[in-house]
C-alpha cells in the first residue's frame, strides 16, 4: 500500500447508493462512503478483514438489544 504519494488511476470494484470501491494502479483499495465522503484506503487483506467483521455485525443486526449486564461496549 501507498504512503503519503498520490495514488494513480483507480479501477471501479463495485459501487451502489452507499459504497464505492476502486483499486489503483499501486494495488491499494479505496472504499468511499458516499453519504459522508470518507474514504479509507487500505490493502486487498485489510478489506478482506474489515468486511469479515463488518459481515459479522450485519448478521446480529436484528438480535435483540441485550438488557443490563450484558457485555456493552460504548
Amino acid at each position: 500500500m501507498a504512503g503519503n504519494k498520490q495514488c494513480g488511476e483507480h479501477t471501479e470494484l463495485a459501487s451502489n447508493s452507499a459504497v464505492r470501491v476502486t483499486r489503483c494502479t499501486c494495488g491499494t483499495v479505496h472504499v468511499t462512503m458516499l453519504q459522508n465522503g470518507v474514504t479509507v484506503r487500505m490493502s486487498a487483506d485489510a478489506l478482506r478483514n474489515a468486511w469479515a467483521g463488518m459481515k459479522a455485525a450485519i448478521d446480529r443486526m436484528d438480535e435483540p438489544v441485550p438488557s443490563f449486564g450484558s457485555s456493552i461496549i460504548n
